[in-house]
């Protein structure tokens, strides 16, 4: 097994990426995707790709081998989706099936069902969260609120704020509209990305507006009244200068290695956690940093704007960590990691 192209200073790292070329499946782009998000479903079976630019979702299915098909099985578009710049996706389960939920760039989520006798997604939205009173402003990040999946959290770019969403029970694919909670603060700018840790502690926002990552504390008990509330202040401020243009962020499963995608570089990052003082804080410079495609495809497309060419969106499944870009397509790794406490 080889690790990433660069190790830090850092110490010896917990975790592992695979990087041989026969280690690493690649599901090349066709010329009209534009990938922005993915994620996998809550079985690690499929992974959902949000293309902005052909306002499409593509689902793509594990093979009994593992790997996944070269080639959406379905696809999620057309005028009865309602999807205009899809930018983010997030899955979750709902009773006997599952949910999609879209994250879309106009200030709008929609939830997309399974149905329970196939692998197919619904193109029509059983449920979308929009309007005014939701406060949604770019929505650029969506993300479910582990280990129970009772709260929606979404990114908003403009605002610089995350809103929370109440679910209307744990099988239901209904939400309030309003926002029960609001995450503000100094260190939010342009937030583009989310992810939260496995238990639900811990959650990461990219900054794609200072080149930073926020990382807050879910607070409990007498502290937030019962209510769900993460900060107020951020418990690590990571501004790593290999950051550029921070674009989305994922926890490991096992250690809570933080990943970290960068539009505007030709590599993703990973930032190791570490507890000082009984406290968790994550360290500011990576232990491993994995470039992601031909240096000659980054340059071209850098060469003309500054914050694209590199990854964009990247989820994690147990041992697989996958990352997608326009460029790139999907990239899917197998990562090794040790146990430790969340």
């Amino acid at each position: 097994m080889m690790r990433a192209e660069k190790k830090s200073s850092a110490g010896n790292s917990d975790i592992e990426i695979e990087a041989s070329n026969s280690s690493v499946q690649h599901l090349p782009p066709d010329s009209s995707q534009r990938y922005e998000g993915i994620a996998f479903s809550t079985s690690g079976n499929i992974i959902a790709a949000a293309s902005s630019i052909t306002n499409s979702v593509f689902l793509y299915r594990r093979k009994p081998d593992g790997r996944f098909e070269d080639t959406p099985y379905c696809t999620i578009n057309g005028p009865g989706s309602k999807l205009i710049y899809p930018h983010d996706v997030a899955f979750a389960p709902a009773g006997q099936t599952e949910m999609l939920a879209v994250a879309q760039r106009g200030g709008s989520i929609a939830f997309f069902e399974k149905n329970p006798a196939t692998d197919d997604y619904r193109t029509n939205p059983v449920f979308e969260i929009a309007g005014a009173q939701t406060r949604l402003n770019f929505s650029d990040a969506v993300a479910f609120v582990p280990p129970d999946n009772h709260y929606l959290a979404v990114g908003n770019l403009m605002a610089q704020s995350i809103s929370f969403y109440r679910r209307n029970s744990a099988s239901s694919m209904g939400f309030g509209l309003k926002p029960v909670f609001e995450l503000k603060h100094e260190s939010l700018a342009n937030p583009d990305g989310l992810a939260f840790s496995q238990c639900g502690k811990w959650l990461a926002v990219a900054n794609h507006g200072n080149d930073a990552v926020s990382i807050f504390q879910r607070r409990h008990g007498i502290f937030s009244m019962g209510r769900i509330e993460y900060g107020p202040q951020p418990v690590t401020f990571i501004k790593d200068p290999g950051m550029r243009y921070p674009h989305s962020v994922a926890f490991t499963p096992k250690t809570n290695h933080l990943v970290v995608t960068n539009a505007g570089a030709n590599h993703f990052s990973v930032y190791p956690p570490k507890k000082r003082l009984f406290k968790m804080h994550w360290s500011p410079t990576p232990v491993l940093q994995k470039i992601v495609g031909p240096d000659s495809v980054f340059k071209e497309v850098n060469a003309h704007n500054a914050m694209e060419g590199g990854a964009k969106g990247v989820a994690i499944h147990q041992n697989n960590l996958a990352i997608c870009s326009p460029q790139l397509g999907i990239k899917i790794y197998s990562l090794r990691e040790h146990p430790s406490d969340c």
